[in-house]
């Protein structure tokens, strides 16, 4: 009798159980972009494998394999190189929300409206960047796009706010930005928004 999969996905809690006679399975193939959101991973990010041991996610990539656990706050994040055993770097403190480019790892840190996204060089073992944003990222193909605060001087380019954020003493302005993993660079776009911190 074949063995039976069982895949139970948990939207909020991003928990992912795989039961079949105590072994560990691993689900190959291209990713739907339900499995993206279910793990907690942003769409258009790199294809993976993956498969669970216990309360850990294990990710397999191209190059890297990422091991995730849940805590309280965040995220228990270890990344190795496929061909060692020792880690990279432990990312305890941030969500994991892919790869790109077989290269590059894209963090979220934070529990508020405000939160920062930090781009992390897996080659160089390093920062390339870390900027605050508001509202949701979005990856299409090779630009993640963003909106972050500014500061305009000029009244020509404020944004006329809606009549609900006009009044208010901590509304901001948003510009929307993207970061190229092309040429690694940050492009602003010019597009201003009227929003406020909650």
């Amino acid at each position: 009798m074949k063995n039976m999969l069982t895949l139970i996905l948990i939207t909020n809690s991003f928990q992912i159980i795989f039961a079949q006679n105590s072994f560990e399975n691993t689900i190959t193939g291209i990713r739907t972009e339900i499995e993206y959101q279910e793990l907690g991973l942003l769409n258009n990010s790199d294809n993976f494998n993956f498969s669970q041991r216990l309360d850990t996610i294990i990710l397999v990539y191209k190059y890297f394999t990422v091991k995730k656990r849940m805590t309280e706050t965040s995220e228990e994040i270890f990344i190795y190189c496929n061909n060692k055993k020792v880690p990279i770097n432990n990312f305890s403190g941030y969500y994991f929300l892919g790869i790109k480019n077989d290269r590059f790892v894209i963090f979220d840190k934070g529990t508020a409206a405000t939160r920062d996204l930090v781009i992390y060089d897996l080659y160089k073992k390093s920062r390339l960047f870390e900027i605050v944003y508001y509202g949701n990222l979005i990856l299409k193909n090779k630009l993640l796009h963003f909106k972050t605060e500014v500061i305009i001087d000029d009244e020509k380019l404020k944004p006329k706010c809606p009549s609900d954020i006009e009044s208010l003493s901590y509304k901001i302005y948003l510009e929307e930005q993207y970061i190229d993993f092309h040429d690694l660079e940050i492009i602003h776009t010019g597009k201003y928004f009227c929003s406020f911190i909650e």
